[in-house]
């Protein structure tokens, strides 16, 4: 049956994360005769774990063993078959509330559950409650709680509870960086990088996955970028983009997955000045299958500065009169006409 927080996903009518939690009737020795493929990362919150041919990850508890969950919240589960809900311990009564309080839990387990409780749904859990997750753990733990906070509604709530914590000073070290980095605050009245970065969050259309991972890291390169003439951040994409790839390979990401968000990353400032450059010579770039999410990567970022959308929708009309143009056999995707009709048809008549 599904439990934790794919329980609660659906419970609260959350949109589905890009993993699942089952639990297994039965013990470990049962769930390994049922199930193929387990492996044994030692995560506080799983037993096992599998990863289908689709990608789906899934993180398996035994019902026979120790009652998971450092919150009761998280012990909901739903019954097979059926919508409802198997709520015994009072696990309904304590749905209810909106400052949760967990039960005696390791330190791991209290800080991945409490951020992902305040990122994913209307809960606040107490930061008083939270305390050093301590050194060791495993990459399938760092990267099931990442997926689990920004592709929640809320995941800057969740990320000021891990940085309270001291857990991304101590595991994610490219997004420790980003608080302090002050911005001007002509252009950037949010705050300093961090506090710019999580702004983003606020306005996206979907929680998806790939862009918002492009969104937490997409000004990485900062803390390292040196000012060069009027440029305070010269050269931050690249060195974003090489942060975004250390980052992501660092968390056990496909290659896939890490190529899109580096692509993104590398590439979010281009579309500020895609109505001034020549078309042509950013061709490679605008013809990716990925660029409708780099403009929406562009419209998050602009949005949560003073500037509004009006960029945005500039870039936007560039990129259509460039598909437009791209599909016209009499024009070059500049939109000019091309001189190989023009020759073969001649000049038009007066």
């Amino acid at each position: 049956m599904v439990c934790s927080f794919t329980a609660l996903d659906e419970y609260f009518g959350v949109a589905p994360a890009p993993l699942r939690f089952e639990r297994f009737d039965g013990d470990l020795v049962g769930l390994a005769k049922a199930v193929d493929g387990l492996s044994f990362p030692g995560l506080p919150y799983a037993d096992a774990v599998t990863t289908g041919t689709d990608g789906l990850r899934v993180r398996w508890t035994c019902s026979d063993g120790e009652a998971r969950g450092a919150y009761p919240q998280t012990r909901l589960a739903r019954l097979p078959g059926k919508k409802a809900f198997d709520a015994r311990g009072g696990v309904y009564e304590r749905l209810r509330d909106p400052v949760p309080v967990p039960d005696r839990a390791t330190p791991e387990l209290v800080v991945f559950e409490s951020a992902v409780l305040a990122s994913r749904y209307r809960y606040e859990p107490d930061p008083a409650c939270l305390q050093d997750a301590g050194p060791g753990l495993p990459p399938e733990y760092q990267r099931d709680l990442l997926e689990l906070i920004v592709t929640g509604a809320r995941p800057e709530r969740g990320f000021e509870l891990l940085l309270r914590s001291g857990f991304v000073d101590e595991y994610w070290p490219e997004l420790a960086g980003l608080s302090g980095v002050a911005h001007a605050k002509e252009y950037h009245p949010e705050g300093d990088v961090w506090r710019h970065t999580m702004e983003t969050f606020a306005h996206r259309k979907s929680p998806d996955l790939i862009l918002s991972l492009a969104l937490l890291l997409h000004d990485t390169g900062k803390p390292d970028a040196v000012s060069v003439g009027g440029n305070r951040f010269n050269g931050h994409s690249e060195l974003g983009e090489d942060a975004a790839r250390a980052f992501l390979r660092r968390l056990g990401y496909p290659r896939d997955i890490t190529d899109s968000v580096a692509y993104l990353v590398r590439y979010h400032m281009l579309p500020a000045a895609l109505p001034r450059v020549p078309p042509s010579s950013i061709g490679r770039i605008l013809d990716d299958p990925l660029f409708p999410v780099l403009l929406e990567v562009y419209r998050c970022d602009e949005l949560s500065t003073f500037r509004g959308p009006d960029g945005y929708y500039e870039a936007c009309a560039a990129y259509k009169a460039y598909l437009k143009n791209s599909r016209n056999p009499y024009r070059n995707s500049d939109g000019k006409r091309r001189q190989d009709v023009l020759h073969r048809t001649g000049p038009r008549p007066v």
